[in-house]
């Protein structure tokens, strides 16, 4: 589709209910948000509106939208119990659920909604005077995940509501970024960067979901995680910085998840795991481009490639740098001790995103002209941080030590 031709969507969805149809009011919405944390409407709210014997929405035409089909809109119900003349509100917040726009333009359920949207009461009569009340109760599902050290009740127990909300808190706000801790989850935390920087209302989005119902979808990037991702094992380290999570809660949500999703033989069930998490570059091009981004350039990105290691070029980092705007990023196989100084081998094993480009110390870009002798400085993010990791590497240390590389569009 051109992302400049304007488009009116079909907007509706269906509600899995056994309630008599006649008894339910819905209103709905269709949004993204900006980096402001404003609505963007595709659909502004229909008002309420009686819901259809079929047990589906009316059909509401969006607004003219320019944004591509694979652009991910988030789907928001309220509902209302009617009661003679009354209408109650049911729902102690809306439901929401994440839907690319191409989901209003095929049945193809992958295409879908990353949720059903379900209603389930009952309802109680009650008696006050002579006036008979009926009191409608809402049946929510229980979170799904829970540390088998300390499960749920436990003063310690990591996945908590309270927990959870807090940390979105402070990720959305940027004060800290994805990271996976003791666990071997660098690609999940590249690629849940890129997620927080484009589209940061999905990121919220994906992490309530997982957290209530175990599984969420981002385009076409289906994520349920198994049993055990749910229940992990040694999550707890004891060291200098005291009794803690190996991992963040909401880290372990999104970054586990995805990996466990992608494991189709091994359960990653534990920080310690460190075989299951191992990300190759063709998992990270099916995660950007099942998310609706599109793979504008690659180097040594093939399984071969990834197993033989040959090392970027002069010519390939040069390349890398043409892409760096706002628009893209630029997600870079490297050997950790690069950036750790821990250890002696140049291993391909860990995943970053350049967020600007490779310079020289006084700030001139690199050019295929430059010795590789030269002393250079590159700010990139990994390890929960985005900061400039060295200033004292030289131009050939960092050829000796990456090995493979994508452009990827923004996540629409």
């Amino acid at each position: 589709m051109d992302e400049n031709l304007m488009t009116v969507y079909n907007i509706f969805t269906s509600i899995e209910t056994k309630t008599n149809h006649e008894y339910i009011i819905y209103e709905m919405e269709l949004y993204k948000m900006d980096d402001k944390g404003n609505k963007i409407y595709a659909l502004e709210s229909t008002g309420k509106q009686p819901l259809q014997a079929d047990k589906k929405t009316l059909i509401h035409p969006s607004l003219d939208i320019s944004d591509s089909e694979d652009t991910s809109y988030i789907l928001e119900l309220n509902l209302y119990h009617k009661l003679g003349n009354d209408e109650y509100e049911v729902l102690p917040e809306p439901m929401t659920a994440i839907i690319p726009l191409k989901g209003f333009l095929t049945s193809d359920k992958k295409w879908g909604l990353s949720r059903e949207f379900q209603y389930n009461e009952t309802t109680e009569k009650t008696q006050y005077g002579d006036v008979p009340i009926y009191e409608v109760k809402i049946t929510f599902k229980s979170r799904s995940f829970e540390a088998k050290e300390h499960p749920a009740g436990d003063p310690q127990d990591p996945f908590t509501k309270a927990k959870i909300e807090r940390a979105l808190q402070l990720r959305l706000a940027k004060y800290d970024f994805p990271y996976q801790g003791d666990a071997s989850l660098c690609g999940p935390a590249a690629f849940f960067y890129c997620l927080l920087m484009d589209r940061p209302d999905l990121y919220k989005q994906i992490v309530k979901e997982l957290w209530e119902s175990g599984k969420t979808k981002i385009g076409t990037l289906k994520i349920k995680p198994g049993y055990n991702c749910r229940h992990p094992t040694n999550f707890f380290t004891n060291d200098s910085r005291g009794y803690i999570p190996k991992v963040s809660c909401i880290d372990w949500i999104t970054l586990a998840s995805l990996r466990d999703s992608e494991n189709s033989v091994f359960d990653y069930d534990s920080p310690d795991d460190q075989f299951s998490g191992i990300t190759t570059a063709e998992d990270l091009k099916t995660w950007f481009e099942k998310s609706g981004a599109k793979i504008l350039y690659s180097i040594n990105t093939s399984l071969i490639d990834q197993i033989r290691g040959p090392h970027l070029t002069l010519q390939d980092l040069c390349r890398l740098n043409s892409y760096i705007s706002p628009e893209t990023h630029v997600v870079v196989l490297i050997a950790a001790k690069m950036i750790s100084n821990q250890g002696i081998l140049t291993t391909k094993d860990h995943w970053v995103v350049w967020t600007d480009k490779l310079k020289l110390l006084d700030g001139q870009e690199i050019t295929e002209q430059t010795a590789i002798t030269e002393k250079i400085k590159l700010e990139l993010f990994s390890w929960g941080t985005v900061k400039k990791w060295w200033d004292s590497k030289s131009l050939g240390e960092v050829m000796q030590n990456s090995f493979a590389a994508m452009v990827v569009s923004k996540i629409p």
